[in-house]
């Protein structure tokens, strides 16, 4: 199966809260590679996986103070 690519813009400021998004994304196996793209000013998250949804991914993110909209 292969994974799907989903991108979602998100309301990250610093660095340092990789380390949050990390940690939240390790109890997520479906969540298989991600990135935040800094340089784009809607700090652009891309992820790709299997078997998670986008509303899934940002109710878990707004858990850790981070929201995300979904790009189509």
């Amino acid at each position: 199966m292969t994974d799907n690519i989903l991108i979602f813009r998100t309301s990250i400021e610093k660095r340092r809260e990789i380390k949050k998004i990390e940690k939240l994304f390790t109890q997520y196996p479906q969540i298989h590679v991600w990135n935040v793209d800094f340089e784009d000013w809607e700090k652009i998250l891309r992820i790709e996986c299997q078997g998670i949804t986008p509303t899934d991914i940002s109710d878990a993110l707004s858990t850790i103070d981070i929201y995300a909209t979904e790009l189509e």
